[in-house]
């Protein structure tokens, strides 16, 4: 008996299926069909967990012939049992999305701070507040968002293929959930475009900067809304995440794919920092369309970001014809 067939008997006589075991695994689906099929051999790790939990030895399962083991009536899977999350997925994407949103929102509210200091207080008191508080509250808006993204970086890597195990009604409520962020969110920037309107009517400069810091105290709230209901309305994509970690496990086995991604930042990097420091350069001596181009310098990141996934699809596309 070859490895693949013991492994395809004992997932059979388990009503195993391969989603379910690749689940356990932490594997995509792919990769025990290519096991099975003999395309490919998995880690030691990944032979150590199936022997366990086929309750056999590593020896048995690799070399062995499992043909005659009787297997655990409690071992095999019921015929329509639904899917369920057993790898946690629906508690990890609420907890990012809580993350996120909230380290955005804290950020913005900082912008905030900063802009009732500088209509409140003396110029000097006013610069010394604004500094403080947006590097304090920049400092604890990236408190939640690193973890954040961090724990999602791990969850993906631990768990590449996720069944779905979402109902359709789960998935309707979860659409009915995202118009109300949706509308709550647009709803109290709306409100707080109103707010600075009729703050600019008038001619005093502090009701103008309490204006304009109820403003971003609404966009704060409302980016918060947005962004958690736009990730909580992709959680029940299952599809899109596991594409997205078939993906990445292509890249990862590409490594042409990083070094090219690499250089295309590093040149984004470099035109971005040019564009800062010699527009700020060139306006000292007086060039003031250079501070035009120095607002922008920003936008290199983005178009290498673009050029990055451009350059990922041409070479996926070229790998697969």
């Amino acid at each position: 008996m070859k490895f693949r067939d013991n492994l395809l008997q004992s997932r059979q006589q388990r009503n195993m299926t391969q989603e379910q075991l690749a689940m356990l695994l932490g594997v995509s689906r792919q990769s025990v069909a290519k096991w099975e099929s003999g395309q490919s051999t998995p880690e030691v790790d990944k032979l150590v967990k199936m022997a366990e939990l086929f309750d056999c030895t590593l020896d048995e399962f690799v070399t062995g012939d499992l043909s005659q083991r009787q297997v655990n009536p409690a071992e095999v899977i019921p015929d329509g049992i639904p899917p369920e999350d057993v790898c946690g997925y629906d508690t990890h994407m609420r907890k990012f999305a809580l993350g996120i949103a909230t380290g955005v929102a804290i950020i913005i509210a900082g912008c905030a701070i900063a802009a009732l200091s500088a209509g409140l207080l003396e110029e000097r008191m006013a610069e010394a507040v604004s500094a403080g508080a947006t590097i304090l509250f920049v400092a604890v808006g990236l408190a939640f968002i690193l973890p954040a993204a961090v724990g999602h970086a791990s969850f993906a890597k631990a768990h590449p293929f996720v069944e779905d195990f979402y109902t359709n009604e789960q998935k309707d409520a979860e659409q009915r959930s995202f118009a109300r962020y949706l509308t709550i969110g647009i709803g109290l920037i709306l409100a707080g475009v109103i707010v600075v309107i009729a703050a600019g009517v008038s001619s005093n400069e502090q009701i103008q900067a309490i204006g304009s810091a109820i403003l971003l105290a609404f966009v704060a709230a409302g980016v918060w809304s947005l962004v958690h209901g736009g990730i909580i309305h992709g959680l029940t994509d299952i599809a899109s995440y596991n594409k997205e970690r078939a993906d990445e496990q292509w890249e990862r086995d590409n490594p042409r794919v990083g070094r090219i991604c690499g250089i295309i930042m590093l040149v984004a990097t470099i035109i971005g920092l040019l564009m800062l420091f010699g527009s700020l350069a060139a306006s000292d001596a007086g060039n003031s369309a250079a501070l035009v181009i120095c607002s922008y310098f920003w936008v290199a990141w983005p178009i290498g970001g673009i050029g990055c996934a451009i350059a990922s699809l041409a070479m996926r596309a070229a790998a697969e014809k």
